[in-house]
């Protein structure tokens, strides 16, 4: 069980509301005992029994009363004593009234008095908490209190004599049965209502609570932002991350990880002051609500921190010494809700991440709007694929001879609902950093697949689809099975399907790369190389790898008709890379064709393919099923007008 819970398991039981009521009980039981000594024997009601009893009894209840005043855990203890003490008295009594009184003691007249007293028992058994044992104690009293007068009616018969006694314990045993079948019955009912709102405030705890920590958790966090706006007093942020932790956990383990996030958190709680908040919200990630400080003193509070949490630590017989970056953000000067503030000290955060780590950094509107904005995206990004914001627009790519749309680029775009269309420039380096990029090629593959055999189905076009596949989601070791079962499923045959490769990609593992491009070839899967020239440029693998096709990059076309760029140079290497392919059987493919003097030069070079805004800009699926309906162009004359 967590140690959270366990916490909370133990106040649960700490905190008991019959420990004021014992207190004020247990006196009065002593004076009740001492009142039945004194005024017994003017009476002339007193018996052996009682003499005995009344003193041990009084003296009991002060004893409790004074352990239930110095422990103030000690109210289950205590209570369990006060029934087990009270039944002992009756069934004690009860023994010498039916077996060892004399003649003397009115038996049945002592039984009315003492008894009537007997309720008590079960009351008192309610309140104690453990449901088992209340009904055990019950049921033996119970128990024994009828096996006596059994025993009783057993040894002595109804006689004269016993008749009347008899007569008073069978009422006694049926006054017993009733009350027996109460109590039980509300010990059942307060247990399920114990249980109830015992689950309920763990569940309370657990979710206003980090489970690892101990820390408030991001829920706590809102509601202590929410209200501290709501005060509308002056209060800061302070967003903490971790640096270097994700090298704790791939060196030392996740063990070890918490172990580092549990020690920072204990730092922080140390530090701070007892009105402030410190919640962790995310992986390694910390949020502090200074309240009540102007923000000059909440950025010493925050160097100190900083200087706290980069102390040294041991981890797994390890000595660490991690550092932290902090952003920080005051109401009202850097946003009038918590979202907006949250929003801006991490930003500030960021901030710091960037410019060399461990630091403290106020946030700065002027300075952290991008950074803000790439921030939210992030995050945004984790979302958009089940939001639906995402789309796969197409790019026609034509041959150069016929003139025939022989393949169609997948292309991915954005559409955010508070920032619109969000540049592919922008959102794929955040994709590729976050590893969502993951997720969301998966994604653009399997759209294409069903595309593209929906317009074999629907246009009988015998064309190629091409997606652009990252190299962390192609080094991923289920990349394969998933490029075959998207087949499958999507019934496209494989050599419509063409897949896209940097240089870089191809050159990080080659012996697994030479092993995953074969197994892709020998489904009939093409591979082109992507912006051929500008990574390694490596020989070696254009003639082992099963490449087919290489693309040159869109730069090397923009510099063949711009003076200030040299374009002998681009003459040069386009030049070469055709000899190159034809040397080793590939096909080019020119991208980024904008006029007509880059479309008669790449085709003087000799080039098989080409892409750019000059044929077409990319198309949604309806635009691109629109000019396969209109028949694909047969020479390219007809090309020399946009197509769009």
């Amino acid at each position: 069980m967590p140690q959270p819970i366990e916490a909370l398991m133990r106040s649960l039981h700490e905190r008991d509301s019959w420990r004021f009521s014992l207190l004020l009980a247990l006196p009065l039981t002593a004076v009740a005992f001492g009142v039945g000594m004194w005024l017994d024997p003017l009476s002339g009601q007193i018996n052996p029994f009682d003499r005995v009893m009344y003193p041990i009894l009084a003296l009991a209840s002060l004893m409790l009363e004074v352990v239930l005043w110095r422990y103030k855990q000690s109210t289950n203890m205590v209570l369990r004593a006060v029934v087990l003490l009270a039944s002992g008295f009756f069934l004690g009594k009860l023994i010498y009234l039916l077996f060892f009184a004399g003649p003397e003691v009115p038996v049945q007249a002592e039984m009315t008095e003492s008894f009537f007293w007997i309720p008590a028992i079960y009351v008192l058994s309610l309140f104690i908490p453990d449901g088992k044992v209340a009904r055990n104690t019950t049921l033996i009293f119970f128990g024994a209190m009828t096996l006596c007068s059994g025993v009783y009616a057993a040894m002595f018969g109804w006689t004269p004599r016993t008749g009347g006694v008899i007569y008073t314990l069978i009422e006694m045993s049926l006054a017993h049965l009733a009350l027996v079948a109460t109590t039980l019955a509300f010990i059942g009912h307060k247990d399920r209502l114990y249980s109830a709102q015992l689950q309920a405030q763990v569940l309370h705890r657990m979710v206003h609570t980090d489970l690892l920590t101990g820390l408030p958790s991001r829920l706590q966090l809102d509601e202590a932002l929410s209200e501290a706006v709501t005060r509308g007093e002056t209060f800061t942020v302070l967003f903490i991350d971790i640096d270097g932790f994700k090298l704790v956990n791939d060196t030392l383990g996740h063990s070890a990880g918490d172990d580092v996030l549990r020690e920072f958190a204990n730092r922080l709680r140390l530090t701070l002051h007892p009105q402030d908040v410190a919640a962790r919200i995310s992986g390694d990630e910390f949020v502090v609500v200074v309240e009540g400080a102007p923000s000059a003193w909440a950025t010493t509070l925050a160097c100190h921190l900083l200087t706290s949490l980069t102390l040294p630590l041991t981890v797994s017989g390890q000595q660490l010494q991690l550092s932290a970056s902090i952003g920080m953000s005051t109401y009202p000067e850097d946003g009038q809700d918590s979202a907006t503030l949250l929003r801006h000290a991490d930003a500030a955060m960021y901030q710091i991440k960037h410019s060399g780590k461990n630091g403290v950094r106020r946030f700065d509107a002027a300075l952290d709007a991008e950074l803000e904005r790439n921030a939210v995206l992030t995050r945004e990004l984790q979302s958009a694929l089940s939001k639906e914001q995402l789309s796969v627009v197409y790019q026609p790519i034509y041959h150069l001879e016929s003139g025939e749309l022989s393949k169609v680029e997948a292309l991915l775009r954005w559409t955010h609902p508070q920032f619109g269309a969000v540049s592919p420039g922008v959102f794929i380096p955040i994709a590729e950093a976050s590893g969502q990029i993951v997720p969301i090629g998966r994604w653009v593959i399997q759209q294409a697949c069903n595309q593209g055999r929906r317009w074999r189905e629907d246009y009988g076009w015998t064309g190629t689809v091409t997606v652009n596949v990252s190299p962390m989601q192609f080094a991923q070791p289920g990349f394969l099975s998933e490029v075959r079962q998207t087949l499958l499923l999507s019934k496209l045959p494989a050599h419509c399907l063409e897949l896209e490769l940097t240089e870089n990609a191809l050159m990080q593992n080659p012996a697994s790369v030479q092993r995953v491009l074969g197994s892709l070839r020998q489904l009939g899967v093409e591979i082109t190389v992507d912006d051929f020239g500008t990574g390694y440029s490596s020989l070696a693998y254009l003639r082992d790898l099963p490449i087919g096709c290489v693309k040159i990059d869109r730069s090397f076309i923009d510099d063949l008709t711009s003076l200030r760029r040299a374009p002998q140079y681009a003459v040069a290497l386009i030049t070469a890379i055709v000899s190159i392919a034809r040397t080793l059987n590939l096909r080019v493919v020119a991208e980024g064709i904008e006029t007509h003097a880059q479309l008669e030069a790449v085709r003087n070079f000799g080039c098989d393919f080409g892409q750019g805004y000059f044929f077409s800009r990319p198309l949604d699926p309806d635009r691109v099923s629109e000019l396969l309906d209109r028949g694909q162009p047969g020479a390219l004359p007809h090309l020399s007008k946009r197509l769009n």
